[in-house]
């Protein structure tokens, strides 16, 4: 999959840097920029400024910036003309790349507007990402959660789907809109924890592996827990930077980490770790008591424990260290 080229015949300015590329942004027209800038949507505060920047000099200057600034000319690729020849129309396309090195998100462009947003394979872990995605956003878009996919198909036996543009701002939601999120991907049934099935299968995975103190955990907090929760559809991944802020609403996006047959609670504990440790920096003690704060139930405690478990078996999975949790784990459970 490495000889694929993603670009169009566009002019290209690469953010944050022309080494380490994050982002390929299309900026031969100032148009082209503005609809461009939509595919980065940076957190930290020094990547803000960046973006900024970048997009009101090549959305207000761009003749002058095309002729000043490090950029990058390149012809269209054969995926592009083939998606041309597909819908019958011509595309410019930004490229994002992904953190994983799983795969990339083009942002294509026609006739001024933005047409969609294609998730392309990188390795055999973007095709089973896609895949999942696929399932998730048929079952939600039937559901009337999210909008249906736009188109997929194949290039070079390759999968790939196109997501449909979701108008608004990514950035921080209040406590109430994320909760209200989370309550559309409940379902009907509410059961003992030992009786859901995403509990279940993280038991079968413990028995399977060298796990044996989060095998003894688990089994405390099973025997422990009185409380009935929901079933639900997972996120996987429910987090600032995949939620959109509509004039309808909070739209969540990317849901290659989606669990079917998941639990209530869980995508809300990864919504708070992930903006607790990432955005807000907080220590293990400190992200201990905000985890406590945004989760009002009474087994908190133990809901956190057995989320943090998972995401340490998903980690490991994928090979990803996962000291932070482990201690975070340990902390919680003094």
């Amino acid at each position: 999959m490495k000889d694929i080229s993603f670009f169009s015949e566009d002019k290209y300015l690469f953010l944050p840097s022309i080494r380490n590329p994050r982002v390929a942004l299309t900026v031969s027209s100032a148009a082209k920029a503005k609809n461009a800038h939509m595919l980065y949507n940076p957190f930290s505060p020094k990547a803000k400024i960046l973006k900024k920047t970048s997009q009101f000099s090549f959305t207000s200057l761009n003749a002058l910036m095309t002729g000043i600034a490090p950029i990058v000319s390149h012809v269209k690729s054969d995926l592009i003309k083939h998606l041309e020849n597909k819908f019958n129309t011509p595309f410019s396309a930004s490229i994002y790349y992904a953190t994983a090195k799983d795969k990339v998100v083009l942002q294509l462009q026609t006739k001024g507007s933005v047409f969609g947003y294609l998730k392309f394979p990188l390795n055999a872990f973007g095709i089973e990402n896609i895949t999942v995605e696929g399932k998730a956003i048929a079952l939600l878009s039937e559901r009337k959660i999210i909008a249906p996919i736009k188109d997929s198909g194949h290039y070079k036996d390759i999968p790939y789907i196109i997501l449909p543009e979701i108008r608004g701002i990514i950035g921080n939601s209040s406590d109430n809109d994320i909760v209200h999120l989370a309550n559309k991907f409940k379902k009907e049934r509410k059961l003992r924890l030992k009786e859901h099935q995403r509990i279940k299968d993280l038991c079968c995975v413990l028995e399977l592996s060298n796990h044996k103190a989060y095998g003894s955990i688990v089994a405390d907090i099973l025997k422990n827990s009185t409380e009935y929760y929901y079933e639900a559809f997972e996120h996987g991944d429910l987090t600032p930077w995949n939620i959109v802020k509509t004039n309808k609403g909070l739209v969540p996006f990317d849901f290659e980490f989606f669990i079917e047959n998941g639990m209530e609670y869980l995508d809300l504990i990864k919504y708070h770790f992930q903006v607790g440790r990432l955005l807000l920096n907080k220590n293990h003690k400190d992200l201990t008591t905000y985890l406590f704060n945004k989760i009002r139930n009474n087994e908190a405690k133990l809901l956190i424990s057995i989320f943090l478990i998972l995401e340490i078996i998903r980690l490991e999975k994928i090979n990803e260290p996962y000291d932070f949790h482990d201690n975070l784990l340990n902390h919680i459970c003094e």
